[in-house]
């Protein structure tokens, strides 16, 4: 049965309320907490009496299509598509957990010269420099000899190792295909097409990104910097979407960004605790790896 027949058919047995127009509006949802709370007793008593419940399945499944009919009469009193919200609802988990996330890898430089293309797979490494008392980071990168960028410290009053963060720039080019930042310290700024030179590889956009990479920090720092988690809360990776949308790289799902997010900590916490080293980026393994040091 199709969710938009099963919603026609709910519909015809609707009942009206003494109450009136505003109490057929409110019971349902108030029917839809009662009949989670009857899904919960099921749980409980399948707990308490264990196999000896024998009519479990039967009752379970019962209850949950009191659950279903509510959110039917919710969703057509409130003229929604059960139909549309059952499709919504997939894309959005899909979004956020589906790890077959293949088709939304994007190579955003594939169709650029190759002077202006991400290496598939370079070596960078961060080199602890102490100048004048304090602790900076150089990144190199191994592949080509050369400096990217300049000497850099905490830019903090305290010292929490965020000289380090030019990792989660790095995560980015793996995992997402994607970071104006690295872009423009590889010097491969996509200058053959005026607009990708201006809007994607940009001021803005690079702003953007550390703006996201300070953002993610700052959430980081309350959950141990990812060190015993796999996953980043819901609304961060949400927030992150609507910070790119006007971007190329709006098309990543949330289980992307996570993914990016999760691996990247992981190889910061290496460089953290090793005090520098050296990592190996992929894209084309989609792969971010900490090789120790030299």
């Amino acid at each position: 049965m199709l969710f938009s027949e099963y919603q026609l058919k709910a519909k015809k047995t609707i009942q009206d309320y003494i109450k009136g127009k505003e109490a057929n509006k409110i019971v349902p949802f108030l029917g839809l907490i009662g009949e989670a709370g009857s899904v919960l007793t099921e749980l409980k008593k399948n707990l308490r009496d264990g196999n000896a419940y024998t009519n479990y399945t039967n009752k379970l499944e019962e209850e949950l299509g009191d659950v279903l009919w509510y959110i039917s009469t919710i969703a057509t009193e409130n003229n929604l598509s059960l139909e549309d919200i059952a499709k919504s609802n997939l894309n959005k988990i899909k979004d956020r957990f589906d790890l077959e996330q293949s088709e939304n890898f994007i190579i955003y430089d594939n169709d650029y010269p190759e002077s202006e293309q991400f290496p598939r797979e370079f070596e960078v490494e961060f080199l602890i420099i102490d100048e004048e008392g304090k602790s900076k980071v150089r990144v190199m990168n191994n592949t080509t000899e050369k400096q990217l960028g300049n000497d850099i410290t905490d830019n903090s009053h305290k010292e929490d190792s965020y000289r380090f963060h030019d990792i989660f720039h790095f995560g980015y080019v793996a995992f997402l295909g994607w970071s104006p930042v690295i872009r423009k310290l590889m010097g491969i700024k996509r200058k053959s097409h005026s607009a990708t030179d201006e809007v994607e590889d940009g001021a803005r956009a690079a702003i953007t990104e550390e703006l996201i990479s300070l953002y993610i920090y700052s959430f980081a720092v309350d959950h141990q910097l990812f060190k015993y988690s796999d996953n980043v809360d819901s609304e961060v990776l949400k927030t992150i979407q609507k910070l790119v949308s006007g971007i190329e790289v709006k098309n990543c799902t949330q289980k992307q960004w996570e993914t990016a997010i999760i691996n990247s900590y992981k190889v910061f916490n290496e460089l953290k605790t090793n005090n520098g080293g050296r990592v190996l980026v992929s894209i084309k393994n989609k792969k971010l790896i900490y090789l120790g040091k030299s």
